[in-house]
């Protein structure tokens, strides 16, 4: 299947002055474009592809309010010329001022959505019966599953692996790390070491649910890619490596721990954020001093635009790990 090529080649670049018992990479997929940056973009190279030779005119997707792959979907059918419908899980009442990725959602001229938590624990069902309605309406829509998360989305990250393939080989990495928040990513990468015969461990730092959910997931998403595909390959569940403990108190929920590994990355001229990338890169830190290993990588999946909702708890951790600055300036 040929993807709607739009992103940048990302580099993979080592992370200088961490401290760190191994020697890490960043492979960076937060580099892969300004609006459609993170690793969302690769998944949707190959999912607006599909609408596209299905002939649809619209998108339907969903996810949480702060969602990287709902902002991207919308910049994606904006340049590809798709209406764009959003289905965005909302606890309490939305706030009177957008921020982060929502506030980059209006500004597209997304049709947003809003549904209870309840509600999104039925999204699919509820995305079948709202693209019946807009059928009945005259539309051709087409649904993208939460995280662009399927056996179509995952091709973006086998993809990625083929990028990494040279490097992983040359210097000699031992692990890929990166979180797990819908599976596809993972997914992917699984697909493409086993595809390419790469001798690595793949990591995948949960970042909700359980990995007894994940693991059922990821091996379906990769099932149905290498049958729909034939790849020519086996998967069994022994192969999906998942690590749990740094979810915190829950989906985009941040802690101490990880606010201060965001505050000295960012030292280092790297953003991670609260949801996906900060627990991950947490989470990988200590399993890396557990594992003792000596090389690694890390898969840096973007979301810059939402550290901006998590204005509070950043503010807070720098005040904590630098002190309280801001003197004024006198002449």
């Amino acid at each position: 299947m040929k993807p709607l090529k739009i992103t940048l080649k990302t580099p993979i670049e080592e992370i200088q002055r961490l401290r760190s018992t191994a020697k890490i990479y960043i492979k960076r997929d937060d580099l892969n474009g300004l609006l459609i940056s993170g690793n969302k973009a690769r998944k949707l190279e190959y999912l607006i592809a599909d609408a596209k030779n299905r002939n649809c005119d619209t998108i339907i997707t969903c996810g949480p309010v702060q969602s990287n792959h709902c902002r991207t979907t919308v910049v994606f059918a904006q340049h590809f010329g798709l209406e764009c419908h959003l289905l965005l899980r909302l606890h309490g009442k939305q706030r009177k001022i957008y921020t982060g990725n929502l506030l980059i959602d209006r500004l597209l001229g997304a049709k947003v959505h809003y549904i209870t938590p309840a509600q999104y624990d039925r999204r699919n069902e509820i995305m079948k019966a709202y693209a019946n309605g807009l059928s009945k309406k005259g539309k051709k829509p087409y649904i993208i599953p939460e995280g662009g998360s399927n056996e179509i989305g995952a091709l973006g990250y086998l993809d990625c692996m083929k990028e990494m393939k040279n490097f992983i080989k040359e210097e000699k990495i031992e692990a890929v790390y990166c979180a797990v928040g819908s599976g596809g990513t993972y997914a992917g990468l699984l697909l493409g070491k086993k595809i390419l015969n790469l001798n690595i461990d793949l990591n995948g730092i949960i970042i909700c649910d359980t990995i007894e959910f994940f693991k059922e997931k990821i091996y379906k998403i990769c099932e149905t890619a290498i049958d729909k595909f034939t790849m020519g390959i086996e998967i069994g569940e022994d192969d999906i490596n998942l690590i749990d403990g740094y979810v915190g108190e829950g989906y985009g929920i941040p802690y101490p721990a990880e606010l201060k590994t965001i505050s000295r990355l960012a030292k280092l001229g790297i953003i991670l954020e609260p949801v996906y990338t900060g627990k991950a890169f947490y989470g990988m830190l200590n399993h890396v001093r557990k594992r003792k290993y000596k090389k690694v990588i890390f898969i840096h999946t973007g979301g810059i635009f939402s550290i901006f909702a998590f204005a509070k708890d950043i503010t807070s951790a720098i005040k904590r790990t630098r002190g309280v600055g801001g003197k004024e300036l006198r002449e």
